[in-house]
């Protein structure tokens, strides 16, 4: 007869230890893409790896501060 309003789900924030996660892969792939730029030869290669690496790592560092307001569980 009369039909029920569709409610949004409710999505609840990421935990601490999830964001924790994300920010040590993003360490990883920086470590990762770090080890590798001293094996390339392009010089154009290098500084794309160069960038990739920094990116990464102001990333990880955003999420760990993230994490450091973000509730436990």
């Amino acid at each position: 007869m009369f039909e029920k309003p569709q409610l949004a789900p409710t999505v609840r924030p990421p935990s601490k230890e999830v964001i924790l996660k994300q920010a040590d892969e993003m360490r990883d792939l920086s470590r990762r893409a770090r080890r590798l730029k001293g094996t390339v030869t392009d010089e154009g290669d290098r500084r794309r790896l160069g960038r990739y690496v920094e990116e990464l790592e102001e990333s990880a560092a955003r999420l760990e501060k993230t994490a450091a307001d973000a509730k436990t569980g």
